[in-house]
């Protein structure tokens, strides 16, 4: 329901749900269906989840991590601000046709020139939707007419106007008195015992899907690679 981009998809999930539970319904609406709900939020562009910039982060910080807390900031505002300089230096800077897609037995209306479709992921997302897309290709039309500003690259190097000033001497720094008298307490939970482990943690698909299993190039076979194989040699 939360990801649903049509009013009737909503509605059928929801009928679903209260079979389930009459309970969950009425606790959904109390919390107010515009904080959860794709198809009530007030805004758009809000609902796109990613944690890519969060994975590339960490992956470049795995080493800084052992550092103290000092150390490891400084390695942060150093690491930000040459991806920064070089975004910023790399980066470079219709129609009024209605058009129906058939897409999984359904049809789906599409407006180029308002930028709309049926389906409403492209009102929402402000990025055309596959049915929009199927529309632009077919017209060779470009894309970038079709998506909201913000996506574009000259929106995207703004990003990168904000200056990362560089951390003067230890002794020339100016702290204000409400900072240095400050007393910093200790975290109120425990350190857990063992080393902190390093990996993320997998989605539920991933564990699911389990480890791909890879074959012996000799004999075929998953369980062992072809240093420790004992079978015969595969026939070609």
């Amino acid at each position: 329901m939360a990801k649903a981009y049509m009013q009737e998809e909503f509605d059928e999930l929801m009928g679903k749900v209260e079979k389930a539970d009459f309970w969950v319904p009425e606790y959904l609406e109390l919390a107010g269906r515009e904080k959860w709900a794709r198809v009530y939020a007030t805004v758009n562009r809000g609902w796109t989840m990613t944690s890519n910039i969060a994975e590339c982060i960490n992956r470049h910080l795995v080493a800084a991590r052992e550092l103290p807390i000092f150390d490891f900031l400084e390695e942060v505002r150093k690491m930000f601000g040459r991806w920064n300089y070089n975004n910023r230096r790399n980066a470079e800077p219709s129609t009024e046709y209605l058009y129906t897609v058939h897409a999984a037995g359904r049809r789906f209306i599409v407006n180029l020139d308002n930028k709309t479709c049926s389906c409403r992921m492209i009102q929402i997302d402000e990025i055309p939707c596959p049915h929009a897309w199927a529309v632009i290709k077919k017209k060779n039309l470009t894309a970038d007419d079709y998506c909201s500003e913000l996506f574009k690259p000259h929106t995207v190097v703004k990003t990168y106007d904000v200056v990362v000033d560089p951390l003067p001497y230890e002794r020339e720094w100016k702290i204000p008195t409400y900072i240095s008298e400050d007393v910093v307490l200790p975290p109120r939970y425990k350190r857990p015992p063992g080393r902190p482990k390093k990996k993320r943690d997998k989605p539920l698909v991933e564990l699911l899907l389990g480890k791909k299993r890879h074959a012996c190039s000799k004999c075929g076979q998953t369980g062992h690679n072809r240093r420790s194989c004992s079978n015969a040699p595969r026939r070609k």
